[in-house]
């Protein structure tokens, strides 16, 4: 139904803290993996973050193994709930969609170096489950041995599988998806790499030798989630315009430092191949924004206005009916407030061009942390928009911190003399600047002004306040 492959990111291994070309005198690069897990050790993190750093310290693992994450199947009910919040056959106090049926697991090439899987899974089993509700037990199947684990708090169905298979080790969730895997393995079932259509979209793609390719079967989705889950999967769809696509690969390569992004879908009777980003032809204009030093960069061509408009669409399409309803009147208010048409202020504005980089990089190597800068026709609109936008989530924030009466770590959004939007919880975070060419935005204010000293030569950054 869905399916996620990569290499291995090497920039998310825990490699040493100084390499052969280091200076002596620049400080060692620690992982912010390392640091978590520190932090973790020392109950220095609390219960509300937990389940973000174990997932934070697990990312070594990805950048050491080749993996695959996959979601075999996927199925919902609808729950009618009376006024006193009992479960009936038909009321009409509410209706909740609830997960009924999940398989999906995750595959790392480990060629047989399983000992680190192992002792992320044991961490975490340790953690959040225990003898007295959980029972651990040993199966085998087609002479593959794995370990079942059964928590008396969940479903039934909701069982955690683990073990090796070949050269893979295998974490599967939900009652039988590790026996599908080892069913594909054997050559009892068949793989994606039996499917004409994958396999075709494939080498249109170069999926093979990619960095990265990830698949979604949205025939497959609407046939298991469509009735139940009330329309919201034809709302989604509707709202990406997908509603007669069947299948989507995209898959992003490396060519030198520069990527290339390739998709194919089928929409109805045909295949479409689309290239998003090709080397080859970046032009001169936005090569020249990018600092020499970035490691990887992608000069990517999409339809920045319709991803802008369409994907929030998507996601409050996702959402209940009552939950529509309220964003529609909350995005109403907005914009009469503010006096301006938000959408035609700055998605109108938005062009095609998208040119990404690793500059600067941060200092504790966090992956994604990148710089964008997304082309724009005219900045004083989207000035304009950007400011209304952020000054109204900015007050929304310290209204709700007023509420919760939150002390310790308060999310703010500040806006300095220099143009410079950013968040702030606890730690200066994520950065935003509307420039004469381009909306920029970053990891951090100091990261987005080192990189607007490129992109915006004869501009100065000034000082935050």
């Amino acid at each position: 139904m869905v399916m996620y492959a990569a290499k291995p990111y090497s920039f998310l291994s825990a490699g040493p803290a100084t390499s052969a070309t280091s200076s002596p005198d620049e400080p060692a690069q620690v992982p912010i993996s390392s640091i978590i897990a520190f932090l973790n050790a020392a109950g220095l993190i609390p219960g509300e973050g937990q389940v973000y750093a174990d997932i934070v310290t697990a990312l070594p693992l990805l950048g050491r193994f080749e993996h695959a994450a996959v979601l075999l199947d996927i199925s919902t009910q609808v729950i009618e709930r009376s006024p006193e919040g009992r479960a009936t056959a038909s009321a009409p106090a509410g209706r909740i969609l609830r997960l009924d049926q999940l398989q999906a697991a995750v595959i790392f090439r480990t060629g047989g170096d399983d000992q680190v899987v192992l002792e992320q899974l044991n961490r975490v089993i340790g953690r959040y489950t225990n003898r007295e509700v959980a029972m651990l037990t040993s199966h085998e199947s087609a002479g593959i041995n794995y370990q079942r684990l059964a928590d008396e708090r969940l479903k039934d169905w909701a069982i955690w599988e683990w073990g090796k298979i070949g050269d893979y080790y295998v974490v599967g969730f939900g009652e039988g998806a590790f026996e599908r895997i080892i069913r594909v393995h054997a050559g009892g079932a068949r793989s994606m790499t039996h499917d004409p259509w994958y396999v075709e979209a494939s080498e249109k793609t170069r999926a093979a030798g990619a960095l990265a390719h990830w698949f979604v079967g949205f025939s497959r989705l609407k046939e298991r989630l469509g009735d139940a889950a009330e329309g919201r999967v034809a709302r989604v769809a509707a709202a990406l315009q997908a509603s007669n696509m069947t299948h989507d690969l995209w898959a992003i390569a490396q060519e030198g430092r520069a990527l290339a992004v390739r998709r194919c879908y089928r929409r109805g009777d045909e295949n479409v191949v689309r290239s998003y980003s090709e080397p080859s032809g970046y032009a001169s204009r936005y090569l020249s924004i990018i600092p020499p030093k970035a490691r990887r960069l992608a000069i990517v061509n999409v339809p920045t206005r319709w991803l802008v408009d369409n994907l929030p669409r998507a996601w409050v399409a996702a959402q209940s009916a009552s939950n529509v309803r309220k964003w529609e009147i909350a995005w109403e208010r907005l914009n009469e407030e503010k006096g301006l048409d938000i959408s035609a202020n700055l998605i109108d504005h938005l062009g095609d061009t998208v040119v990404i980089f690793d500059y600067p990089e941060h200092p504790l190597k966090i992956p994604f942390a990148l710089t964008i800068a997304i082309e724009i026709n005219d900045p004083k609109a989207v000035r304009m928009a950007t400011d209304a936008l952020l000054d109204a989530w900015g007050q929304y924030l310290d209204d709700r911190a007023e509420r919760n009466k939150t002390v310790l770590v308060r999310a703010k959004v500040h806006h300095d003399e220099d143009g410079v939007w950013y968040l702030q919880l606890g730690i200066l975070g994520p950065a935003m600047k509307v420039t004469d060419r381009f909306l920029v935005l970053s990891w951090s204010p100091q990261a987005l002004r080192d990189a607007l000293k490129y992109i915006e030569p004869d501009e100065r950054t000034g000082n935050r306040r």
